[in-house]
């Protein structure tokens, strides 16, 4: 169901009051104890009650004359073209005054915060909101007003600034921290990650060298072993038989030296 028009409320509510400037008078039942006697003697009832019916009806008259339907339309016609140019004026001036940071705007984010405006006006959208503060007629307390707006919005802003490097330097300072930690983490437990790698008294690294130069010994010792194999003495090859001439020679030689 459609929400009712603000014409047609206002014309009901009208009615209603108009229904009400129609009800029949009615005098009070103590009327005569509140007034004095009259000179003449006293009214009858009868009296009475003509003169009421006859402004009664006079009433009846004026409403339908002055409050006609059409009359009360056109009141409520008028209400509500009143009310759509209050609230286009005012939209127009929040138009205006609209600005640039939106109220879920994270004023945390060191990014946001480097693209805010300097100056203050900046901070509008509209491009006419300069030029409407000056030709408002302002008093001296509105426009005291709008320059202490713009002095906070300064201390503000450098403030966020501020901040913000602080921030921004601490994060740096908390990365290069954390490398560091990186870097010294197998330093944590000594014991564990530093005491088996020393060269201690019956430590892991002495029975590693101890095992080492036993597998060193055995290799040197095979090795030995497979060189004499290899590579047996000269005097133990059988000679070469000799031919007559180098029998002979040698018999010469042996003549010379007798």
């Amino acid at each position: 169901m459609d929400e009712p028009s603000i014409t047609a409320l206002k014309a009901a509510f009208l009615r209603s009051q108009i229904r009400l400037l129609e009800t029949p008078l009615e005098p009070s039942t103590q009327w005569r104890d509140i007034l004095p006697e009259p000179e003449e003697g006293r009214l009858s009832d009868k009296l009475i009650q003509d003169l009421v019916a006859k402004v009664n009806e006079k009433v009846k008259q004026h409403n339908r004359l002055i409050f006609s339907t059409q009359s009360q339309r056109h009141v409520a016609e008028q209400i509500e073209s009143l009310h759509w140019a209050l609230a286009a004026a005012d939209s127009e001036r929040a138009d205006l005054d609209t600005v640039g940071v939106r109220r879920d705007a994270d004023l945390t984010d060191s990014e946001f915060i480097a693209s805010l405006p300097q100056d203050y006006d900046a901070l509008h959208l509209h491009p006419g909101h300069e030029h409407r503060a000056e030709q408002e007629e302002e008093g001296e307390e509105e426009e005291r007003g709008r320059d202490d707006n713009g002095i906070r919005y300064t201390r503000m802003r450098e403030e966020l600034l501020s901040l913000s490097q602080q921030r921004d330097a601490l994060k740096g300072r908390l990365a290069q921290y954390r490398h560091l930690q990186r870097l010294t983490e197998p330093l944590r437990e000594p014991q564990v990650n530093i005491q088996p790698n020393l060269i201690t008294r019956l430590g892991e690294l002495e029975k590693q060298m101890g095992r080492t130069g036993v597998l060193v010994d055995r290799v040197t010792a095979r090795l030995e072993e497979m060189g004499k194999i290899k590579r047996p003495r000269l005097e133990d090859q059988p000679k070469a038989p000799q031919t007559d001439q180098e029998k002979l020679a040698q018999v010469m030689g042996r003549g010379k030296l007798g």
